[in-house]
């Protein structure tokens, strides 16, 4: 009985360990070196990046300031696989605060780090799955549209439209939680009766 439990055990804990690692980001061991030289806690800001942390990914993005050649690239690869997993919204606002020479700086070393990374989605233009981060990184200002802000937005152009089409017709538009006004000349439906003067068929 205890083999049988442990197997299905056994190989959700593998499988969970596969996925960890495709959902992984890239880390070298060289930019490790530097950031210890440096007293950065580089694996723990990586961490805290992908936990939507905003402070760790501009951190991230500063500590490029002290790399170049190999380790810059290495360094480069990590900042591009964590925009999906920090999602493009917060990615983007944490870049947004930045200077404009670094968001230059990051803009001009992140094509390599497209064409070096093995995530294939990553590979594509980054204005087409990361807008919001394409725009930071041109210093471009990012208005973020919130889905229920959108919906909202739907909303309340539905009602005006609705609103117009009953003013244009002669109607007025009842308040919300009004009754409609009843419309002129109306009388309560009654069942008609025969004119005057005539009688029905015998």
């Amino acid at each position: 009985m205890k083999k049988t439990w442990l197997l299905p055990v056994l190989l959700t804990a593998l499988s969970a360990s596969a996925f960890s690692q495709k959902k992984g980001v890239f880390v070298s061991d060289a930019v490790l070196v530097v950031a210890q030289q440096a007293q950065v806690d580089y694996k723990g800001l990586i961490r805290k990046a992908s936990a939507k942390d905003a402070k760790a990914l501009s951190d991230l993005f500063e500590f490029s300031r002290l790399l170049d050649g190999a380790t810059l690239n290495d360094h480069m690869q990590t900042c591009l696989e964590l925009i999906p997993v920090a999602t493009d919204e917060v990615y983007a606002k944490a870049l947004e605060s930045r200077s404009s020479g670094l968001k230059l700086h990051l803009l001009k070393n992140i094509e390599v780090a497209q064409a070096r990374t093995q995530k294939e989605p990553l590979k594509k233009p980054i204005s087409e799955w990361a807008p919001y981060t394409w725009e930071a990184l041109n210093g471009r200002e990012v208005n973020i549209v919130k889905p229920q802000d959108a919906k909202k937005s739907s909303t309340a152009s539905t009602m005006g439209i609705d609103a117009l089409q009953q003013t244009q017709e002669g109607q007025t538009a009842p308040q919300p939680g009004a009754l409609a006004p009843p419309a002129p000349n109306a009388t309560p439906s009654s069942p008609s009766a025969p004119p005057a003067g005539r009688r029905g068929n015998r």
